[in-house]
């Protein structure tokens, strides 16, 4: 009932804003192209020739003045040269008798437009435009356009030149025993790579620009006998309505698609492995990539799934269960441990064992700050030499954060500015953080961590607990796409536990998430376990 309910009111929000977006008047209208080459060159030039890279090239082509109009800092020059330059001069003179003889009458322009188009321009990437809009978007997007004197359409040449690094090992979710690839900032070399993986011809990449101005092309991916529809559908409204000049990034598409864009949690996952893509891909989820980002955006997405690793299921079940617990436990402690040690401390101390309790307080004698700003003192340098890493080059980060925090912390311990026992929390605080599988994860739990370390200085152990409620509350609310962001604990649906605390063997993972809803709801058949056959003995 409420996935229902969810529904209806994204429809209706929906037709507002297609709405709006209808009504917009764009910044170049769809008016057709000029008859004559003269008066289409002037107005190319007007619109675009205020820029230095803007070049025009005049040439003939069966006794037919031809112009191709590009920008040189995105045309790949040796491509134009080669493609559509050189064959346009080697066709200079008259059609043969037998071609001259049917370009008569109402089929004159098609059949000439179409004749270049199949016989004398070589590229592959070529089609037809016939207003102002397209035109100026298809030179834009590094194509060059090819007008033909008495004409009233043209082509779009794809001659764009392809700037991009090379693939490179993953830097935010490294494997030990997985796949060394990730994705690169160029939209077709990612798809490249997760067809290279699924080759499953129900793979659908459906293509949507974004941005008024910046236009940047927005690939959706999914497989149309497992995705649910209605979440494809939803992906596709949102993309409709994003109204923006500009689309930068990845970070900037995530916050336009996520339900609650003020909430820390993150209720997409980025990713930058094709590998993890293919997985979930598989799985029925939807996967969002856009030109110039080198992440992958995954949903809708639960907050156990935002605990999985890609190792998880590269090594044995046993460990990968095991690894996971850990996993669960770090990053409970990355949360909860400053908070609970200040309000144990400050409020609650008979609740710790005498003996330590001794040796507490023998550390903080000479201590002149009181608990609170202790903890916050630390936690401020942590953070600080964290960023400070993350800035420098990479050698030189890693040597700051190490020999930073050994000898910032050991000065602050021997200048009696804070207790050893707070360094060794704050310590274990900060690296049962590094624990969390995706980056924006970790960063929610830096947040939440000063939350539950402000509440406890408050209400002592009462607000560690109201502090952890809120969280609670919070987290219970959120929706992914209508998925009910707590899926499979809240609503409870044991099935799909056999991948959530515990990763069992691949052989018994034969069901997809049933909180998806996915057209099909098997993945595997059921397979026997192998058995040594007893009577070859």
């Amino acid at each position: 009932m409420k996935f229902n309910l969810f529904w209806r009111k994204s429809v209706d929000r929906s037709k507002r804003f297609l709405l709006r977006e209808k009504q917009a008047v764009n910044t170049i209208g769809k008016t057709a192209l000029h008859a004559s080459l003269v008066k289409n060159a002037e107005e190319l030039t007007e619109r675009l020739g205020g820029s230095s890279d803007f070049a025009a090239c005049h040439l003939t082509c069966l006794d037919r003045s031809v112009s191709l109009f590009f920008l040189r800092s995105l045309a790949d020059s040796d491509r134009l040269n080669r493609q559509v330059i050189t064959p346009l001069q080697q066709r200079a003179g008259l059609l043969p008798t037998a071609q001259a003889s049917h370009l008569t009458g109402d089929k004159e322009e098609r059949d000439l437009l179409l004749l270049i188009q199949e016989s004398i321009v070589s590229a592959s990437d070529i089609h037809r435009v016939e207003d102002w809009q397209t035109a100026i978007e298809q030179i834009l997007h590094g194509k060059a356009l090819l007008l033909v004197d008495g004409e009233t359409a043209g082509l779009a040449v794809g001659v764009k030149k392809e700037n991009g690094r090379n693939i490179e090992q993953p830097e935010t979710e490294i494997s030990v025993i997985g796949p060394k690839e990730s994705f690169v900032e160029a939209l077709n070399t990612n798809i490249g790579l997760v067809r290279q993986r699924l080759r499953d011809p129900y793979l659908r990449v459906e293509s949507v620009m974004v941005g008024r101005r910046t236009k940047q092309e927005t690939a959706v991916l999914y497989l149309t006998d497992v995705a649910n529809p209605r979440i494809v559908e939803e992906v596709r409204r949102r993309l409709s309505c994003i109204e923006t000049d500009s689309l930068i990034g990845q970070m900037q598409l995530q916050e336009y698609l996520e339900d609650d864009s003020f909430s820390l949690f993150p209720q997409l996952r980025p990713t930058e492995r094709p590998d993890v893509v293919c997985s979930y891909l598989i799985e029925g989820n939807v996967a969002v990539m856009v030109e110039g980002a080198s992440y992958a955006l995954l949903l809708p997405i639960t907050f156990f799934q935002l605990l999985d690793t890609v190792d998880d299921y590269y090594t044995s079940w046993q460990y990968a269960t095991l690894i996971r617990f850990v996993r669960m436990i770090a990053l409970f402690l990355s949360i909860t441990t400053p908070g609970l040690y200040l309000s144990l401390v400050a409020y609650n101390p008979e609740l710790i064992p005498t003996r330590l309790l001794i040796s507490m307080d023998a550390a903080r004698v000479k201590v002149a700050f009181p608990i609170f700003m202790e903890i916050f003192i630390m936690e401020l340098i942590i953070e600080i030499i964290r960023e400070a890493g993350v800035k420098l080059p990479k050698p030189v980060g890693q040597a700051v954060s190490i020999v930073g925090g050994i000898v910032i912390g050991q000065a602050a311990v021997d200048a009696n500015l804070v207790s050893p026992v707070t360094l060794v929390i704050v310590a274990l605080t900060a690296i049962s953080s590094f624990t969390a599988p995706v980056y924006y994860l970790g960063i929610t739990y830096r947040i939440l961590r000063f939350f539950l370390l402000v509440c406890s200085s408050f209400l002592g152990t009462y607000g560690f607990i109201l502090g952890l409620l809120l969280i609670h509350a919070h987290v219970a609310r959120l929706v992914s796409f209508g998925v009910p962001y707590l899926a499979p604990l809240s609503p409870l649906r044991m099935r799909d536990w056999t991948d959530m605390l515990v990763r069992i063997p691949m052989k018994k993972l034969q069901t997809r998430p049933t909180f998806l809803r996915t057209r099909k709801k098997k993945k595997a058949e059921d397979s026997p376990m192998i058995q040594r056959d007893r009577r070859n003995r």
